[in-house]
């Protein structure tokens, strides 16, 4: 996964931004694991924080479930969520 921080914005909600988009366009669906917050640091160069709070933000937007021990995976889709729920507008 490719994170675009030429952004003005902080590169968590970047991150968050990119996730959301690709779990919003199918690519990452309901149950499949998401990269950990050491392979964003990595794939994006940014700091072990900077890819815990992208993870956060995406928890709380309900995009996605983190089981402790274990992994986040992308969350089964609420009741009433539309689509363009998942990528943040």
């Amino acid at each position: 996964m490719e994170f675009d921080l030429d952004q003005p914005r902080a590169a968590y909600e970047v991150i968050a931004d990119t996730i959301a988009a690709e779990i919003g366009a199918g690519r990452l669906r309901p149950g499949q694991r998401v990269p950990s917050a050491r392979e964003i640091a990595t794939d994006a160069g940014v700091g072990m924080r900077t890819a815990e709070a992208a993870l956060r933000l995406l928890r709380e937007r309900g995009l996605t479930v983190a089981v402790v021990g274990k992994a986040t995976y992308v969350a089964e889709p609420s009741a009433g969520a539309s689509p363009s729920d998942a990528d943040g507008e």
